[in-house]
C-alpha cells in the first residue's frame, strides 16, 4: 500500500519515541578520577526539550508533548474507536481523530526544506566563561531535529568556546545514541584535534535497522516481536516474571495475535490520512532520521519516499533531498575512516548494550539490541547471535574464547576496537548507573589508551544488575533458574508473595 510506512509508524511513534529518549545521567561519575581537560556530554535523539522560542525564558514547550494534548486526544479516540468497531465507517473515525494527532505533532514538525519553520528549537544553553575550567563537565545541547552537518557546526563552535575560556587545547567528549552521529559528522567535518579522549555510549552511528525498514515500507506486526517487546518494557519492573507469564499466557492463547492484526487492519485502513496529515511532514522531514538509517538500506529508503510517498506531492521537497545527499556524500562515506582516524589521534572507547530483540514492526525484530540500537552496529561490528539463540557450537570451535560473552551469543573479535569495547547485558538504551558513570569517567581520563584488561572491575562483558542497581562482571548469576516451566513458576510465584507483602505492608502504612 502506498501510504503504509508512515501510518503504520505512528501506531509506535510515542512508545518509539519514549524509548530513544537519552536519559543517560552524564554528571554522575565518581570523583576519585583526575581530570585534566573539560569533559562535553553529546545527548542523542530527543535529549533535551524544544521550546516554541528558546529565546524566550516564557516560552512553552513544544516537546515533550503537552500531556493535555495527549489526553485530549484519547478521549476522543477511545469513543471513536467504540464507534468503528460497531460501523466501520472509517472515513468518520478518521476525520474524528486526525485532528487531535496533527495537534500533538505539529509544533515539532520542520518545513518541507528539512529547515525550522519558524523560531521553535532547544535551549543552546553556554555556561559563563569564568566559569568553564579544565575540571567542567558540561552538556552540549541542540535541536535533535535537524541536519547533523547544521549540528556539528554548532558544536565545533561550543568547542572552541570550551578551550578558548579553560586554557586547554583539548576536551573529552562522551556521545550517546544519536550522539554519535553528531560527533562523528563533526570529526568528519572538522577534524579530530581537539579531542583527547571519546566514549561513544551505545551510539547510533551505523544507524538503527528498523529506521531504513520503516522508510522502505517493509512493516510486520505480529504477536510474537510484540510480546518479546513488551517483555523488555516491563523489565525494570520488580514483578516483571509475574507479568512476562501473563503476556506468555495471552500469547498461548492466541490473544496477543488476535490484538496484532485488529491493529493492522486499523493502521491499513487509515494510511493514507495518517501519511498525509501526520507523519510524512514530520517522521519523514526530519534529517536526524535519515542520518540513523543503515547504510545499505539508504537507496532503498529515499526510493520509497521520495519516488513514491511524495510522487503526487505538490510540495516541493527538493530541499529535503538535497541536505539527505549532502550528508549521504560528505559524511556517510567516511563513518568508518573517521573512526579509526579518532582512534589514531585520540584514545577512544566503544560501549555497547544488548539482551533485548529489536523493533516490534519489523522484519529484522531478532536482530540483538538495547531496545533502541542494533547491538552489532552500536559494538561497531560484533558478531551476534539472533535474539534467543547462541552463536553455534562450529562458530564456538573456531572462535577465541576471549572475546565470547559468558551466554555464548556474543564475540567481539570482529568489532573495529574489540580490545576497546565493553559490552553490556541486559542494560537498557537509555538506562544510567553510577557504575557506568565511573567506567565513563576512567577511561576518558586514563593516562594512555586503556583496554579491556586495563580495569578488573569492569572487564569486557558485564551485566546489569536490578537490585544494586550497576554494571558488574558477567557471571550469569540473573539467569540461573530462568529456564524451563517449573523454574519459571517459582519466579512468579516468587512475585506474588511479594506483591502480597508489599500491599500488606502498605496497609500497615509501612511502605
Amino acid at each position: 500500500m502506498k501510504h503504509g510506512l508512515f501510518s503504520k509508524i505512528l501506531a509506535v511513534t510515542v512508545a518509539l519515541m519514549l524509548v530513544c529518549v537519552p536519559l543517560f545521567n552524564a554528571f554522575g561519575a565518581a570523583d576519585s578520577v583526575k581530570q585534566e581537560c573539560p569533559y562535553i556530554y553529546i545527548h542523542g535523539f530527543m535529549g533535551t526539550d524544544l521550546y516554541e522560542n528558546p529565546d524566550d525564558p516564557d516560552s512553552d514547550v513544544i516537546w515533550p508533548p503537552k500531556t493535555d494534548a495527549i489526553l485530549d486526544a484519547v478521549k476522543v479516540a477511545l469513543p471513536a474507536l467504540g464507534k468503528l468497531l460497531i460501523d466501520k465507517n472509517w472515513d468518520a473515525f478518521s476525520e474524528k481523530v486526525m485532528p487531535y494527532a496533527y495537534a500533538i505533532f505539529e509544533p515539532v514538525m520542520l518545513a518541507p526544506d528539512g529547515t525550522v519553520k519558524d523560531k521553535s528549537g532547544a535551549r543552546m544553553i553556554y555556561p559563563e566563561p569564568e566559569e568553564v575550567t579544565k575540571d567542567s563537565r558540561l552538556s552540549f545541547r541542540y535541536d535533535w531535529r535537524i541536519d547533523p552537518i547544521e549540528v556539528a557546526a554548532q558544536l565545533n563552535d561550543f568547542i572552541d568556546f570550551v578551550l578558548e575560556n579553560s586554557g586547554c587545547d583539548q576536551v573529552m567528549i562522551e556521545c550517546h545514541s544519536f550522539g554519535g552521529i553528531v560527533t562523528n559528522t563533526y570529526a568528519t567535518l572538522y577534524g579530530n584535534s581537539k579531542i583527547k579522549s571519546v566514549v561513544y555510549n551505545t551510539t547510533a552511528i551505523y544507524g538503527e535497522g528498523y529506521t531504513g525498514e520503516m522508510l522502505s515500507g517493509n512493516i510486520v506486526l505480529n504477536g510474537e516481536s510484540l510480546t518479546e517487546y513488551l517483555k523488555m518494557v516491563m523489565d525494570r519492573n520488580e514483578y516483571r516474571h509475574l507479568i512476562n507469564g501473563i503476556f506468555k499466557l495471552l500469547y498461548d492463547a492466541g490473544l496477543t495475535d488476535a490484538i496484532c492484526n485488529l491493529g493492522n487492519t486499523i493502521i491499513d485502513n487509515l494510511a493514507a490520512d495518517a501519511s498525509t496529515e501526520v507523519l510524512a511532514p514530520m517522521f519523514g522531514g526530519w534529517l536526524s532520521i535519515w542520518a540513523m538509517v543503515e547504510d545499505d538500506a539508504v537507496d532503498d529508503a529515499m526510493s520509497y519516499v521520495f519516488d513514491n510517498l511524495y510522487a503526487d506531492s505538490e510540495i516541493d521537497h527538493s530541499g529535503l533531498l538535497e541536505k539527505i545527499n549532502d550528508y549521504n556524500t560528505r559524511v556517510r562515506p567516511y563513518k568508518t575512516e573517521t573512526l579509526e582516524q579518532m582512534n589514531e589521534a585520540a584514545n577512544l572507547y566503544v560501549i555497547s548494550r544488548y539482551g533485548y530483540s529489536g523493533l516490534l514492526l519489523v522484519d529484522s525484530w531478532k536482530t540483538v539490541t538495547d531496545g533502541t540500537v542494533d547491538s552489532k552496529n552500536s559494538s561497531f561490528g560484533a558478531t551476534i547471535a539472533p535474539y534467543g539463540e547462541t552463536l553455534s557450537e562450529d562458530y564456538l570451535a573456531k572462535a577465541d574464547a576471549k572475546y565470547i560473552s559468558p551466554d555464548k551469543t556474543v564475540d567481539t573479535s570482529t568489532c573495529m576496537f574489540p580490545d576497546q569495547t565493553w559490552m553490556i547485558r541486559r542494560f537498557e538504551h537509555s538506562d544510567g548507573c553510577a557504575t557506568a558513570d565511573d567506567l565513563i569517567m576512567k577511561l576518558l581520563c586514563y593516562d594512555g589508551q586503556a583496554t579491556i584488561d586495563t580495569f578488573p572491575e569492569y572487564p569486557q562483558f558485564m551485566y546489569y544488575d536490578l537490585d544494586s542497581d550497576s554494571i558488574m562482571p558477567d557471571t550469569l548469576a540473573d539467569k540461573q533458574g530462568d529456564d524451563g516451566f517449573f523454574a519459571r513458576l517459582k519466579l512468579i510465584f516468587g512475585d506474588i508473595l511479594k506483591m502480597i507483602k508489599n500491599l500488606f505492608l502498605k496497609v500497615l502504612g509501612k511502605r
